[in-house]
């Protein structure tokens, strides 16, 4: 037996797949950056991560304590790549990858390092981080908007 929730999953990827790249970045011109904004519970669940994506397919990663609000290492830099819905960031002077599909504004999947998998992430599309966030791979859910209630 097929789950609704699995079918509602593959309807929006297919919707995904057919808009083409736009999730990734803002329209505009080639100057636009979209902001991802990133958690780790389960390797880092101190840290926030703000990933600066270009339309030319580099990045730059910001980390800064949840807490303190300081940062918690240097400007780092990678690339992203897409295909349909599946977006990948590759660190430039490290080993880690970030590997993942998203849904909308969200961004969910397994960071790895060299290989091997270290644990869950999930991103949001802005300057806030998605509210909840499983270590390991699964949904991640946004912060809830004033004046709505979170689901």
């Amino acid at each position: 037996m097929i789950r609704p929730i699995s079918v509602l999953l593959v309807c929006f990827a297919l919707r995904l797949l057919q808009a083409g790249p736009s999730w990734a970045l803002e329209a505009g011109d080639a100057q636009s950056v979209t902001l991802w904004t990133a958690i780790i519970p389960g390797a880092f669940p101190q840290y926030v991560y703000t990933w600066r994506m270009n339309r030319d397919g580099t990045y730059r990663e910001d980390g800064r304590d949840a807490s303190k609000g300081t940062p918690i290492q240097p400007t780092l830099s990678g690339r992203w790549s897409h295909e349909g819905p599946r977006m990948v960031l590759r660190q430039d002077s490290l080993p880690y990858v970030f590997d993942g599909v998203v849904l909308g504004n969200l961004y969910t999947g397994m960071l790895t390092l060299n290989g091997s998998p270290v644990s869950g992430f999930c991103a949001a599309k802005g300057d806030q981080p998605p509210q909840l966030c499983d270590p390991k791979p699964g949904v991640a859910m946004e912060s809830p908007k004033e004046g709505r209630p979170k689901t």
